[in-house]
């Protein structure tokens, strides 16, 4: 080569050495590992620095940031919160100043993550176990001791160390993100679902008395009174009996229209309040007032409700009590949980009987709904208790409802002391059983 080349070839030579400045300058496309390293003893600073020069973990490289002190090691730890691991002499300035910023470390700024590797040329003043026992560190080595290999393995498991519990940290931290979200998404459903059912509650609760006038005073309208007074008013018997007949029946047309109508709207109350529960539910706001409570009111109210119900499919309605039991509960949700297991039994059974049984056991009263229907799978044993889920989800399945019912009840029955079961076998019909606490006197009977 000519001196020209051989001048280019020592820029290029001054180029190589400089290019570590110009990686550090440029950001890098990976993010090196931030090691501090305490030491008091500039030659140590070198040392680490020659031995660790071509260090690389993951393939990332190492960032060694010093300090000379266990105070200057303190703003270091404040300005590189991030750092990894810490080569942390113990004399410096005093002769526990290291030991004193362990404590900063774990104690006051909490920094749990930090791996801290204890250097000391004093072995023999700072006893490892003792160390160990009384200080939160990773590692201690003897300065005297430290081999280049043994300085690199020690850094290589505290980075694996750092590493698997930022990881950990992360993960958790997604997860947290994720419940919150998660939580976020619920109470805006609980929300919608609770201003949507009482948005549609209130025009249904307005539709709900005109239907139910019709049906039962349609008769004392001031223009059926006008008709009846005509009519009574007329000379010929045969036409005035013939009017009041038309007039009857157009009575009759009405109340029948009206309570079809009635019974849509009681229908429609009735899954709107299953989505005001579910809501309720789902927020942490449902109120249960326990009291002593007589069952055999309770049973009677439930069974004036269900028993035309009943009679309209030809079932029987059965029920068997034969002393009066006394429970703690809430005797609203009671006829609640009542009224929807005897609801269900007679929707889904098309032939035979749905019987009622209530007998003390144990301390507790036990309800128990048979029917004659066409049972369970055993697979949708547990799904049914599922919120919106039903034996027969398909869009051709026969029984509506919205699948909230059961879900209620359990939650119900749960809240009061009790628990709730279903046995059933397929073609012979289901047996769903709960229980609630009897009250203290009954206990003692």
């Amino acid at each position: 080569m000519d001196e020209s080349g051989q001048d280019t070839g020592k820029k290029l030579m001054v180029f190589k050495k400089k290019a570590p400045v110009a990686q550090a300058e440029v950001p890098l496309r990976v993010d090196p590992w931030k090691i501090l390293v305490i030491d008091d003893d500039r030659q140590i600073h070198i040392l680490t620095e020659e031995v660790l020069k071509d260090f690389l973990f993951e393939g990332r490289p190492l960032l060694l940031i010093s300090g000379y002190s266990g105070e200057q090691a303190k703003e270091l730890l404040v300005t590189h919160a991030d750092a990894s691991v810490i080569l942390l002499d113990v004399v410096m300035e005093t002769s526990h100043a290291g030991l004193e910023v362990v404590k900063y470390i774990r104690e006051e700024i909490k920094n749990q993550n930090l791996r801290i590797l204890l250097r000391t040329g004093q072995a023999g003043q700072f006893p490892e176990e003792k160390i160990f026992e009384e200080y939160d560190i990773n590692n201690f080595l003897e300065k005297t001791d430290l081999t280049s290999r043994r300085l690199k393995t020690a850094l290589k498991v505290s980075l694996r160390a750092y590493r698997d519990i930022r990881e950990l940290d992360e993960a958790r931290m997604r997860e947290e993100a994720l419940r919150r979200a998660a939580d976020a998404a619920s109470l805006a459903k609980t929300n919608f679902l609770h201003m949507m059912s009482h948005e549609l509650r209130t025009p249904l609760q307005g539709t709900k008395g005109p239907f139910e006038e019709f049906k039962t005073q349609f008769h004392l309208f001031t223009g059926m009174k006008k008709l009846h007074s005509m009519i009574a008013s007329l000379d010929d018997a045969a036409r005035r009996s013939s009017f009041q007949a038309a007039l009857d029946e157009v009575s009759e047309e009405v109340a029948e229209i009206a309570g079809q109508g009635l019974r849509s709207v009681e229908h429609l109350l009735g899954l709107i309040e299953d989505v005001l529960d579910f809501a309720r539910i789902e927020a942490g706001r449902l109120t249960l007032s326990a009291a002593p409570c007589p069952v055999g009111p309770v049973i009677h109210d439930v069974l004036a409700t269900v028993r035309p119900l009943a009679e309209k499919k030809g079932l029987r309605l059965n029920v068997e009590l034969e002393q009066e039991i006394v429970v703690m509960a809430d005797g609203k949700r009671l006829k609640q949980i009542l009224f929807n297991l005897l609801g269900n039994a007679i929707k889904f059974t098309q032939h035979g009987s749905v019987t009622l049984a209530i007998l003390p056991a144990a301390g507790m009263a036990m309800f128990r709904v048979a029917d004659t229907g066409p049972g369970i799978p055993p697979e949708k044993l547990e799904v049914i208790f599922e919120p919106f889920e039903q034996v027969d989800n398909s869009a051709t399945r026969q029984a509506g409802g919205t699948g909230l019912g059961l879900p209620i009840a359990r939650e119900l029955v749960r809240r009061q002391g009790g628990d709730i079961h279903v046995h059933s076998t397929l073609g012979r019909g289901s047996l769903f059983s709960f229980t609630l606490p009897l009250t203290t006197e009954e206990k003692h009977a």
